[in-house]
């Protein structure tokens, strides 16, 4: 290790330490007692998610499923209480602890309009503020534990925030993006789990079909929106996805919940939670099994008909064909003839689980240990260079934290077996990774509270290897340390509040990057604000970016016919004369297609202005506005054909043989592209002569310039009565690119419009029904191989339920209610109707 490594190391850890000894430290108990009670609605049915807080404590727990709570170590003495829960009036009770004796506080809550706005995130400044003078455009997509749904699905639940890109390309395989520039395995949206980066190292994105646990127990999520790096470093580009798990005490109880339907659906899950040691120690167990069809077919047939068939009811326009892939669905053979797929693909099939230890100290500090896995087998991917299937995913992980009173360090450890096969060429691939991190942060008011200080570090260590079946051996089999510290200050006076921010990250990947952050929020009545904002943040490139070197497409291409058409021209015929037979593109019969990194890579950085509005009207409507003016540098481009584009500098249009006269060579070069033009674009503009004197067709990476971007982005909900809420969003965006690379268009993968509109009832007996619709205009998709249009949408869903008893549940999801087939990903597959039903039980 060098010295200036030495340097960068020493320095996250002394302030890692730093904050350890600034933590509070923890006290001898006082003499206590303990609060329980039930929280039910006025007909007396039990209210689960309701947050009791003991008032000026900072004591607080959740209802379980009954409408239980215990709060314990309680300070004697007369206390107040506070239950809160979104579309309820909250409600306070007195009640006196005695020490070592149980006391008993019952509450009835009452419905009314729901007051988004003084819901509390914690992820736009790692430290609580209300969502309405949070500094960054943000939505809770769950505020709290909620009533479970049929898929379980992560990704789904994010549909409807106003400018997230939610693309669905398999049954498990979905690109969630924000403010433009979508791409396969898009990584520019940071998805953290309790500070846990669900990313896998290779390529940044996350495998969504393989968390460890479903959608209904993850609690809540905030999505925040723009540039992130000021707080979170590399790659929370495009915004944070911030997912908060509830504590084991917040749903003591077991839950079995089983779901059935189309695509042979099958789910079942089960958690178990409960406390040990007179409520010192609470536990968290759960387990899940899932089995389905995928909506992926076979793309082998030699004429192409079978992917003509497949995406002949999404769209009227004939796709252009790619060359038809080498290897069928796990589960099925090929016909030697025809090319056509036999048989059945073999189910997605996904095992998971996860355990978790909570550890409530007297001074009201917590220390939890977790960990868990996901196996997912046979799950499809699509990526630049084609589609994949894996036969067996598997993502250990594991957390170790210590939070107190605003600070906490965190230790997580995440894991990664990836083995897959490349359907275009049928080759075996293989991803093996180990991630360790260590991250320490603190949060201080000052001021009576007027001021907020939030500082923290982290160290990284990315082990990745591909056994070279992916990165040049030279670069494969790595580990990559990454380091980070961060500061935040704000402070108000009166109506306005100031905030800046700034972290520095560090990498032998990349080099040093300051992110500054500055904010200023403006509240002139506690339900409106205005917020103006100006960010930085940076995308690394991948490590497959930098040092790719994999076969892609169906494998070498066979141009003799090419060469014989030359030959034959009398123009050209002399000129190729002493040219070796078959050797015009050095062999002729066997070009190599090869997807080649690009070490000159630099990071992306993006700059964003930002003006916001949030507020809320009366109790029954809140509304957000964002526009953004975001300019993006160094923009790092998918897989492209390297030859005549110069999108990588170490590789130059395809030049003539030596034995081709001087005279005559710029002639054949661009005789050579002409007749190679009805080979597509990848072969045309990739073709390029090596390094070694070799021919390849080669896609690489680069750098290609600067890009601007324009966006709006509105949502609204409204609560028409007690019971029946209208929601809507609407998304604008529109870009210039201000440099371009020769013979490729960028795409953002974008629709120009986009929008959504939603009715939910929720009314006695626990009866819930809703409709929604995700509209989107047409527009072009272009990443790697694949480009081509997706279709305008209009995409209606339905859901209901009916709680039986206070402890049984039974609802329904009907996605694409009137079967209007899309593919949501030029390549992926064609997503149509799908129905689900479920039944949950608590006890």
């Amino acid at each position: 290790m060098t010295r200036s490594e030495v340097r960068c190391a020493a320095f996250p850890v002394s302030l890692i330490a730093a904050l350890v000894c600034a933590l509070p430290s923890c006290g001898h108990a006082q003499s206590a007692g303990s609060i329980s009670g039930t929280v039910t609605e006025p007909d007396g049915r039990p209210l689960s998610s309701v947050v009791v807080a003991v008032q000026g404590l900072g004591l607080s727990v959740s209802t379980n499923a009954t409408g239980r709570y215990v709060l314990a170590r309680v300070p004697a003495g007369p206390q107040r209480l506070q239950f809160g829960r979104i579309g309820y009036a909250p409600h306070e009770v007195a009640v006196t602890v005695s020490a070592g004796t149980p006391a008993t506080a019952d509450a009835v809550l009452e419905p009314q309009p729901i007051e988004l706005g003084t819901v509390l995130v914690e992820g736009v400044s790692r430290a609580p503020d209300r969502v309405i003078d949070a500094p960054a455009a943000v939505d809770v997509v769950r505020p709290a534990p909620g009533e479970p749904g049929a898929t379980g699905q992560v990704p789904l639940a994010l549909a409807r925030v106003p400018g997230l890109d939610v693309a669905q390309s398999s049954v498990t395989d979905f690109n969630v993006n924000a403010r433009g520039f979508n791409t396969m395995g898009s990584r520019k949206m940071l998805v953290v789990q309790d500070g846990r980066d669900l990313a896998i190292g290779l390529v940044g994105s996350q495998i969504w079909g393989a968390l460890s646990e479903p959608l209904e127990d993850l609690g809540r999520i905030e999505v925040i929106r723009g540039p992130g790096s000021a707080l979170y470093g590399a790659n929370a580009y495009n915004g944070v996805i911030n997912i908060t798990t509830p504590a084991a005490r917040d749903v003591v109880g077991t839950k079995l919940t089983l779901v059935g339907g189309g695509l042979g659906t099958e789910r079942i899950d089960l958690r178990q939670a409960g406390e040990w040691l007179h409520d010192r120690l609470g536990y968290r167990l759960n387990f899940g099994y899932t089995r389905s069809d995928d909506w992926s077919r076979s793309r082998t047939a030699k004429d192409g008909s079978d992917w003509k068939q497949e995406y002949a009811p999404a769209t009227a326009t004939v796709p252009t064909l790619p060359s038809p892939e080498k290897r069928a669905l796990l589960g099925q053979t090929v016909d030697p003839v025809t090319g056509q797929a036999l048989g059945k693909p073999d189910p997605l099939v996904t095992v998971y689980g996860s355990a978790r230890i909570d550890y409530y100290a007297a001074n009201g500090s917590v220390v939890t240990l977790e960990g868990g896995t996901a196996q997912a087998d046979n799950a499809v991917s699509l990526a630049g260079s084609g589609r994949n299937q894996s036969p067996r995913i598997l993502r250990p992980w594991a957390r170790l934290a210590w939070d107190a009173d605003g600070s906490g360090v965190s230790a997580w450890y995440s894991g990664l077996s990836l083995p897959f096969v490349r359907l275009a060429s049928g080759t075996q691939s293989s991803d093996d990774e180990s991630v360790f991190h260590l991250e320490g942060r603190t949060s201080r008011t000052f001021h009576e509270d007027a001021g907020r200080a939030v500082v923290g570090a982290s160290v990284q260590d990315n082990r990745v290897n591909t056994q070279g079946t992916i990165l040049r051996p030279a670069n494969d089999d790595r580990s990559d340390r990454y380091y980070g510290a961060f500061a935040q200050l704000e402070y108000g006076v009166r109506h306005v509040r100031l905030i800046g921010a700034v972290r520095w990250d560090d990498s032998q990947r990349f080099p040093t990057q300051l992110s500054p952050k500055g904010a200023l929020i403006f509240t002139p009545s506690t339900h409106h604000a205005l917020r103006l904002t100006v960010d930085r943040a940076f995308l690394t490139p991948g490590l497959a970016s930098l040092f790719d070197a994999h076969v892609f497409g169906t494998g070498p291409l066979d141009l003799t016919a090419i060469e014989a058409q030359l030959r034959s021209d009398p123009a050209l015929g002399p000129a190729l004369a002493n040219v070796p037979l078959d050797s015009l593109f050095t062999n002729s019969a066997a070009v190599p297609e090869s997807s080649l990194g690009n070490p000159h890579l630099v990071p992306q950085t993006v700059t964003s202005y930002d003006l916001g509005y949030k507020g809320q009207f009366g109790r029954g409507a809140f509304i957000t506005l964002d526009i953004y003016d975001a300019h993006i540098e160094h923009f790092l481009t998918a897989a492209l054909p390297a030859g005549a584009t110069g999108v990588n500098p170490d590789f130059r249009p395809w030049t003539a043989p030596p034995q081709v006269p001087d005279t005559s060579r710029a002639e054949v070069e661009a005789a050579v592209l002409s007749a190679l033009a009805a080979r597509g674009p990848i072969v045309r503009n990739g073709l390029t002569r090596l390094a070694d004197g070799g021919t390849a067709i080669v896609q690489s990476y680069g750098n290609a310039g600067t890009v601007d971007e324009w966006g709006v982005e509105l949502g609204s909900t409204v609560s028409l009565t007690r019971a029946l809420t209208f929601s809507a969003t609407y998304t604008w965006y529109i870009f210039a690119i201000r440099q371009n690379i020769a013979g490729n268009v960028l795409e953002p993968n974008t629709p120009q419009h986009k929008g959504t509109v939603a009715l939910e009832y929720s009314g006695p007996q626990g009866i819930t029904l809703g409709v929604d619709a995700r509209i989107m205009s047409r527009y072009r998709w272009r990443s790697g191989s694949w480009d081509g249009d997706i279709p305008a949408s209009q995409i209606i869903n339905l859901n209901a339920g009916y709680r039986i008893s206070p402890r049984l549940r039974v609802y329904a999801d009907l996605t694409d209610l009137f079967d209007q087939r899309r593919f949501q990903v030029y390549g992926g597959a064609v997503i149509g109707r799908r129905v689900l039903a479920g039944v949950t039980s608590t006890f």
